[in-house]
């Protein structure tokens, strides 16, 4: 009972932080209006070389303030999200041991990936306008691991309660 309860709290958290992203000022759809309705790259399953350098030059000095700020509350968010994941996939330990064991690893993965994701997107934005070459195609490694990732934990998560 305990568990369910923290699983349901750890999914409403989840909700907020979305929320607040997505419709907060400076959010992903202030992003978006800036950056011709484009979506930012911490959001996309992938994105090349140059993709974070045309939407931060698109996004103008505000822009990149509003991108830094999300970007450091999203250091909290992948903490959140593991979690729920974590304790939702445990609630299910009994009757599906193995999706409930790739879940959670995959879930731990995804929140991981996502912090580095991070950190290498605010080191870019820092050294803007110079072009971090390198740094963005390890973030844009990040990103695919961190989309492979959090799709097998949804995935195994779903298996779980099937």
């Amino acid at each position: 009972m305990m568990t369910m309860f923290t699983s349901i709290l750890l999914l409403a958290l989840t909700a907020l932080f979305l929320s607040g992203f997505w419709f907060l000022p400076g959010g992903v759809l202030d992003l978006r209006r800036l950056a011709g309705g484009r979506l930012q790259v911490d959001l996309r399953p992938a994105h090349g070389t140059w993709t974070v350098y045309a939407l931060l030059d698109a996004y103008g000095e505000r822009g990149r303030d509003w991108f830094a700020r999300m970007l450091r509350a999203d250091l909290v968010f992948p903490l959140v999200y593991a979690a729920a994941i974590w304790t939702l996939a445990g609630d299910y330990s009994a009757t599906r041991p193995h999706a409930v064991e790739l879940a959670q690893g995959a879930g731990i993965a995804a929140a991981c990936f996502d912090e580095f994701e991070n950190i290498l997107l605010l080191r870019i934005i820092a050294a803007y306008p110079r072009r971090r070459v390198k740094l963005e195609r390890i973030a844009g490694f990040m990103t695919r691991l961190k989309m492979c990732s959090f799709a097998i934990a949804i995935g195994s998560l779903v298996g779980a309660f099937v």
